[in-house]
């Protein structure tokens, strides 16, 4: 099943850059997170970090294919 994003589809390459720095900053709030021993939150801002990552891994090889 693929998501309806739209704006996906008119900009992607503004779409890739900015999930790549949210992708980023959630990494790095992650390893704050692990330092201070918040494992949970950590894990949940990994996840979305993996999850980011893997939709701009998506959209770039939706644009790739064009």
């Amino acid at each position: 099943m693929k998501p309806n994003l739209a704006w996906d589809y008119r900009k992607p390459r503004r779409v890739i850059t900015i999930r790549l720095i949210v992708s980023i900053w959630l990494i790095l709030l992650t390893v704050i997170l692990l330092t201070e021993g918040y494992w949970g939150w950590a894990l949940l801002t990994g996840a979305g970090a993996v999850a980011n990552f893997g939709l701009a891994w998506l959209a770039y090889r939706r644009i790739s294919a064009e």
